[in-house]
């Protein structure tokens, strides 16, 4: 029984299993048809009160429903501003890019001095040579200590594998699969 007082959905299955039990026992000793009626009376009264709170869960599944609608369309909207940021963000490390890769270089050779230093009132900038990103040509011809390889189990593919073998009471070995309940609303 909840804390208000009314019954739960899990106290009235109980209740009307308890007198579904009820009313076998009472066709089992024979005993009036009185009171097999006050019993089939009970449960019809239980299968009312079980379809009011069903009724009930509808309702609130619809409601949940819009809000998770609701979530998706702000959880969208929040994607697309990253999404928007991230092209910003980008467009700043590429004018970035440009300044240290292509401009500053230029100015450091033409109007810097011969030791590739350029000063200004506030920065000094010097030009200086080191290893760039490294490229690979081929990978065929990498040799084997350089590669890395990543192993992935396909879940989806492996399914219908190992439900068909615990249907036949075997099993893959690495693999577990359970029955579970689900429910389809129509």
């Amino acid at each position: 029984m909840s804390k208000n007082g009314k019954l739960t959905t899990k106290d009235l299955i109980g209740a009307l299993i308890d007198l579904e039990y009820d009313l076998h026992i009472a066709k089992l000793t024979a005993s009036s048809e009185t009171e097999e009626e006050k019993i089939k009376n009970s449960i019809v009264t239980v299968k009312n009160q079980i379809a009011n709170k069903t009724s009930g869960i509808d309702h609130m599944i619809v409601q949940m429903n819009k809000h998770k609608n609701l979530i998706d369309a702000e959880i969208k909207s929040y994607n697309d501003e990253i999404r928007r940021l991230r092209n910003r963000k980008a467009a700043i490390q590429r004018t970035e890019d440009y300044f240290n890769k292509e401009l500053l270089p230029m100015i450091i050779e033409t109007a810097g001095d011969q030791d590739g230093v350029f000063k200004t009132d506030t920065t000094r900038y010097k030009l200086y040579e080191t290893w760039g990103a490294l490229e690979v040509l081929d990978e065929a011809d990498v040799p084997d200590k350089y590669k890395r390889y990543k192993i992935e189990v396909d879940k989806k593919g492996a399914r219908k594998d190992v439900i068909e073998a615990a249907e036949n009471g075997m099993g893959i070995s690495g693999f577990s699969i359970t029955k579970a309940k689900r429910v389809r609303r129509s």
